[in-house]
């Protein structure tokens, strides 16, 4: 395979960086895949692989072609094309010199380039993801504090979608260490492949956690809100049952004046002389009575 030797320019947003020699970086798509065509006589279609929301592997035995997804970037895609005669790369986290000074063991051996370039961009990643874990943390305090309803609905669907990117990501990386592509040996860096696989689903068990933790918060707030409503059907409740025992109260006494109001030509009540003070007592007891029994019945 004749690769092309074109060398892009050193320079990503006005800004000098100090790349290997034998690893290229661009910074617009079409440069990325007009070399790779160049270098492998193949045409490739990245632009339908930026556009899948997913992983994307492909490999042959003169090649393995890389998208690697980032959550919360502006730029998620990582596109790696690792040969044994060229080593491409389509990302904003490509290492510099000084990132694959541990590495200067590895770097010499068969296929060392790739798999360290692939190992530092997915080491690179995990610390972004790291960094967005920590941002949903301080939104989910924020909620813990005040929450909001509408607030509450978007965090949990942007952690849900973090949360399968975390999946996708580890299923890579897993992925990477058991079919044993030859692009990337992770056996020459077997202890700190290890470590970054444990720092990946260390990273999802903590999301799932948050999560958990997140709607703990809405059952709590939504407790407290019911707590709340009950509290004050039952001050309704209570003012509703006063209300009736005094209409009842006063119920009877008035059922006793409108008799007396009535205009009938023959009424002897009206000529006995006692029958105004004992129609008056009489409603006197019953309020009295009435009182009473309503405060037994804890009514008033």
């Amino acid at each position: 395979m004749e690769i092309n030797n074109q060398k892009p320019n050193g320079k990503i947003n006005g800004t000098e960086h100090d790349y290997p020699d034998w690893l290229q970086v661009f910074i617009e798509l079409g440069d990325f895949s007009h070399v790779l065509e160049s270098a492998t006589n193949c045409v490739f279609n990245l632009s339908s692989v930026t556009d899948l929301n997913t992983d994307f592997i492909e490999s042959t035995e003169e090649y393995l072609l890389l998208n690697i997804k980032e959550y919360g970037s502006d730029k998620p895609d990582n596109l790696l094309f690792l040969s044994e005669n060229g080593v491409y790369a389509f990302s904003n986290n490509c290492p510099s010199l000084s990132d694959m000074k541990g590495f200067a063991g590895v770097l010499d051996k068969p296929f060392g380039k790739s798999t360290v370039l692939c190992f530092l961009i997915l080491d690179k990643i995990v610390d972004h993801h790291k960094k967005q874990l920590e941002y949903f943390i301080d939104k989910i305090r924020a909620q813990e504090e005040n929450f909001n309803h509408s607030e509450y609905r978007k965090l949990s669907l942007e952690m849900e979608r973090y949360s399968d990117r975390l999946e996708e990501f580890h299923d890579l990386l897993l992925e990477l260490e058991e079919t044993r592509y030859r692009q990337m040996e992770t056996k020459h860096i077997t202890f700190d492949y290890g470590v970054l696989i444990a720092e990946s689903q260390s990273l999802q068990g903590r999301c799932r956690r948050r999560i958990g933790g997140l709607k703990e918060i809405r059952q709590e707030h939504e407790m407290l809100a019911n707590e709340d409503l009950n509290k004050k059907v039952v001050k309704l409740n209570d003012v509703v049952k006063r209300l009736t025992a005094i209409t009842v109260i006063f119920m009877l006494p008035t059922l006793i004046a409108s008799h007396f109001g009535m205009n009938f030509q023959f009424m002897p009540e009206l000529h006995v002389s006692w029958a105004y003070p004992t129609v008056l007592a009489t409603e006197v007891a019953i309020i009295i009575s009435g009182a009473i029994i309503f405060r037994k019945v804890g009514w008033l």
